[in-house]
């Protein structure tokens, strides 16, 4: 498991003269400046959905302020609950089945979905954010989204050392990751750190699109991947359309059956290889090694092949 080494148009009104000086037609638009108009909208949108999320346009919206403050653990124990514009300085504890948490700043704490004897399913994670507290010395590998049976959508983990964990398979059910972005960092306390921003242990069938993961190691704490799906550790199986993996021996680890589309493992000087992948178990393949740009989104270097048969 682990490492140990390290032209954007907008109609203009169109003013129409009549004959008498002192009398001016109502402003229209031009022929067609409607439908063009919303054509770029769809243009803009469409561009925004293609590239893939960053700091910015994840967790809690920039502006945001909560509506409450709680210091200590926080437990939702009634079924079908929001939990809604909250910071909480410790963890937040789902007891219920179809919650729905929405922006939401979980500061030195975790969301935990199973955190008794049974895992409270179909949990919604939206616009939420999970980070270190300011001066917070961090050890061990709890992941900061556990454990099973939930949606991210726009989530963003910053700075722990463990990301999303995709596990239960049986009592909680499949998880999907949608344009959520995970930055997992060494904890200072490094002990026998294997940190992932994503790994599966006994997980369900898990879906992820457009989202982002990596993986900063230290120089002498090393941990597992960006992505970690592994063959040996009961897992089900994949469906990958959009992913952006960045960081560990190698970033991208995988070995259940599956599909992968829109791979993209930046490149970097340090790692074993791109990629460790079971490729016998997939029914599609699609990747490239990339570097980033300004805007921090890939640009590609080359076609990364699946070449590899273990994905351990």
């Amino acid at each position: 498991m682990k490492r140990f080494s390290t032209a954007v148009c907008s109609a203009a009104a169109v003013l129409v003269l009549g004959a008498p000086a002192t009398a001016a037609a109502p402003a229209q638009h031009a022929p067609g400046a409607t439908t063009r108009n919303a054509s770029d909208v769809t243009v803009v949108r469409a561009r925004a959905q293609a590239s893939f999320p960053t700091a910015r346009d994840t967790g809690v919206p920039r502006g945001w302020a909560p509506r409450r403050e709680i210091q200590g653990d926080h437990v939702v124990r009634r079924a079908g609950a929001v939990v809604q514009d909250l910071r909480i300085y410790g963890n937040l504890v789902i007891a219920a089945p179809d919650v729905t948490v929405k922006r939401v700043d979980v500061v030195g704490g975790r969301i935990d979905n199973w955190a008794g004897s049974t895992c409270q399913s179909r949990l919604d994670v939206r616009r939420t954010t999970i980070r270190n507290a300011p001066g917070q010395r961090t050890s061990g590998d709890e992941p900061a989204l556990n454990a099973g049976g939930y949606r991210a959508h726009r989530v963003r983990i910053d700075g722990l050392p463990e990301g999303f964990r995709v596990g239960g398979k049986d009592e909680c059910g499949p998880v999907r990751i949608i344009r959520s972005y995970a930055t997992v960092v060494a904890p200072e306390e490094c002990g026998d750190w294997h940190g992932d921003a994503l790994q599966g242990y006994g997980g369900g069938a898990l879906k992820v699109r457009m989202s982002r993961l990596e993986l900063v190691e230290g120089e002498d704490c090393a941990g597992t991947a960006a992505f970690f799906y592994p063959s040996g550790q009961g897992n089900t199986a994949v469906d990958i359309d959009g992913l952006l993996v960045e960081g560990g021996g190698y970033p991208f680890r995988l070995g259940t059956p599956g599909r992968v589309h829109n791979l993209k493992v930046v490149r970097q000087g340090d790692y074993y290889g791109p990629i460790d992948v079971k490729c016998s178990a997939l029914t599609a393949w699609e990747a490239h090694v990339v570097r980033l740009d300004g805007a921090g989104q890939p640009v590609h270097l080359r076609r990364q092949r699946c070449n590899t048969e273990r994905g351990s």
